[in-house]
């Protein structure tokens, strides 16, 4: 009876909350295979650097933050994704495209990546044929493309401090993130370092196949959709505030 409860209470907080999206998601996904079909709505997120100043932003004790290497992707899949040979032959492939890793470690142990990367960015979910959406950003920007924090320090601003330190390095540069409307750690975590949105994209999928996605950014009269994107598809959109 108490999980009964707690779910209506989780379900009121939403309603009260205005997030009625994440709700009607919620519900779909208790009901329908994610084999079948799904939603989806991503918010993009972005952090200008020029001028910007990060508060609380200092290191935490002990912790490096340090521009990632070939030879240190296999300690970063090592210590934070347990040694999972698809995760490293994922990850190698992903610096081999060119993508930064930013990685903070603690006492020879990794505790924290981020990942960037420069240029039209494909971001997928639910595997590339399913989720497709190349996103445009400034040459001389940056789009946050994964993160993982070790489950032990994510309590310790490792996220926040990584990306204090690329601002610094990376002085009037743009960040650009998305993160999936449900996954509301990640939404605190960017809000909180002062990643503002920027659009959102909404998703319909049926049996593997992306049938339709809305993309609406913060420009008054902007929206924008595709219907029944081919296999491997990629629908494409300018993140850039014009």
């Amino acid at each position: 009876m108490s999980k009964i409860i707690r779910k209506i209470r989780a379900c009121l907080s939403l309603i009260w909350q205005g997030r009625f999206f994440v709700l009607f998601q919620a519900i779909v996904e208790a009901f329908i295979p994610r084999s079948l079909g799904g939603l989806n709505k991503q918010i993009f997120y972005k952090l200008c650097s020029s001028g910007f100043e990060i508060p609380n932003a200092e290191h935490a004790n002990g912790v490096e933050i340090v521009l990632g290497t070939e030879s240190s992707v296999v300690e970063i899949v090592r210590d934070l994704y347990s040694g999972d040979s698809e995760a490293l032959k994922f990850y190698e492939n992903f610096y081999r495209n060119g993508i930064e890793a930013w990685i903070a470690r603690s006492g020879g142990k990794v505790v924290g990546v981020v990942w960037l990367y420069t240029g039209k960015y494909l971001a997928n979910w639910g595997g590339y044929d399913a989720w497709l959406l190349q996103v445009e950003i400034e040459p001389t920007a940056k789009f946050v493309a994964n993160v993982f924090v070790d489950p032990l320090w994510r309590s310790k601003k490792i996220f926040r401090t990584i990306i204090a330190h690329c601002v610094e390095v990376y002085s009037g540069n743009s960040f650009y993130s998305c993160v999936e409307e449900l996954n509301s750690t990640s939404v605190k975590a960017h809000e909180r370092i002062g990643f503002r949105s920027c659009a959102f994209v909404y998703y319909v999928r049926f049996l593997q196949r992306t049938y339709c996605i809305f993309v609406i950014k913060n420009v008054k009269g902007y929206w924008r959709r595709w219907f029944r994107l081919q296999c491997g598809e990629a629908a494409q959109i300018s993140i850039l505030e014009k």
